[in-house]
């Protein structure tokens, strides 16, 4: 199975990318920058350009004999939210599910059916994010939607709280950590959850989804 995470230089995606390779998956890292892709990248790990408001036939290429995707891509700045968030994630479901990807995990943020516990500066990236979910639910793909709260740079504590976030966080590493115990998990399929530390080891908290 070769598993390809868009937006893997960012602060999510590096880990996710780490946690996967960790494992001994095949992992494909996708960059936003040609350069990027040309520079050397950790062993077992191959780089492919992947620019999510690009053209579809260069997208294309970045899925070729991938079975998974997980998407940490965020926009940078929230004013091109709807850009990236939204279209270029809805654009590369749609390549995904046609070249034969058959399973796709989507990080997306806490709240973002809720928006009124969110401040104003995340609006627009919210209303992005929930309608690339509502895509990702309508596709034939095998599907999962992990909406974490603020994220930290602290290490990873081992323990989460699933649909009880309320004004938690969570760490990124733990994120990451959750992402591949979500891939092992069929509790987590074709499934929305919103995910905070908590009490309970992430794959106790994921099998008890229901």
């Amino acid at each position: 199975m070769s598993t390809l995470v868009i937006g893997a230089l960012g602060g999510t995606g590096r880990l996710v990318v780490d946690a996967l390779a960790a494992t001994g998956a095949s992992v494909i890292a996708g960059v936003h920058h040609p350069r990027q892709a040309n520079a050397p990248a950790k062993r077992g790990v191959e780089r492919r350009f992947l620019d999510l408001t690009g053209e579809s036939a260069e997208m294309e290429k970045a899925f070729s004999g991938v079975d998974t995707v997980v998407n940490t891509a965020a926009a940078r700045d929230t004013s091109q939210a709807a850009r990236v968030d939204r279209d270029g994630a809805v654009a590369a479901m749609s390549i995904a599910q046609r070249v034969g990807v058959t399973r796709w995990i989507q990080i997306s943020m806490a709240g973002v059916d809720r928006p009124e516990v969110l401040p104003g500066f995340l609006l627009a990236a919210a209303e992005a994010k929930r309608a690339a979910d509502a895509r990702l639910a309508d596709t034939t793909m095998a599907w999962t939607v992990i909406r974490p709260p603020w994220l930290t740079d602290a290490p990873a504590g081992g323990r989460i709280v699933i649909n009880d976030v309320g004004g938690g966080s969570l760490s990124r590493a733990d994120l990451a950590d959750t992402v591949v115990a979500s891939l092992g998990e069929s509790a987590t399929i074709n499934r929305t959850f919103e995910v905070a530390s908590g009490p309970l080891p992430i794959r106790v908290a994921l099998a008890r989804l229901t």
